[in-house]
């Protein structure tokens, strides 16, 4: 990934649970370490500018590590149609719990869900759940292209890439002999 790319953030601005979880550009540090959006002074700068939730982005910066830890160990196991780990799922429970929704039917006769306030780690906490456990569980996916690891909503069922051109690097480095 291209400095350009992480200063731009495309990825950033679907939805609060996966703005925090993709803080962590996988194997697009130094040495193909992963890139810490939230250890960098001036790539957190740009994420706070970037990320929807105005509540989760004025979080300091060690809440929003603390809340990331289990968020994206959630959606891993998620992305893999594994069982979530107990530890974590019981953790997400607990701050989930202080995010209470109500719920309303719209315009169109569907039934939607509406947070009615409460802390912003406990809204991105149940966001976490609900879509590890929820009905988009078989939509969300981690980016497997090198110096990505995104989580991502497929769009289409057989959407593997995230949609910030990762398709592409892949089939350019798989040309190249760089990934099976």
């Amino acid at each position: 990934m291209t400095v350009k790319n992480l200063r731009e953030m495309p990825w950033i601005g679907e939805r609060s649970v996966l703005d925090l979880a993709n803080t962590v550009v996988v194997g697009a540090g130094r040495a193909g370490g992963d890139v810490d959006l939230l250890a960098d002074p001036e790539l957190l700068v740009s994420w706070r500018e970037k990320a929807l939730d105005r509540e989760l982005v004025d979080l300091p910066r060690e809440d929003l590590a603390e809340l990331r830890a289990p968020v994206r160990a959630v959606l891993e196991a998620a992305a893999r149609q594994a069982p979530l780990p107990e530890p974590v799922r019981a953790r997400l429970n607990v701050l989930a719990a202080r995010a209470p929704v109500t719920f309303r039917v719209d315009g169109a006769g569907r039934l939607a869900e509406q947070e009615a306030g409460g802390p912003v780690g406990g809204s991105v906490a149940r966001q976490a759940l609900v879509l590890a456990a929820g009905p988009e569980r078989t939509r969300l996916r981690q980016c497997p292209a090198p110096s990505c690891g995104m989580f991502f909503l497929a769009r289409r069922r057989d959407q593997a890439w995230c949609s910030i051109g990762c398709g592409n690097r892949a089939r350019a480095a798989r040309r190249a002999g760089g990934i099976d």
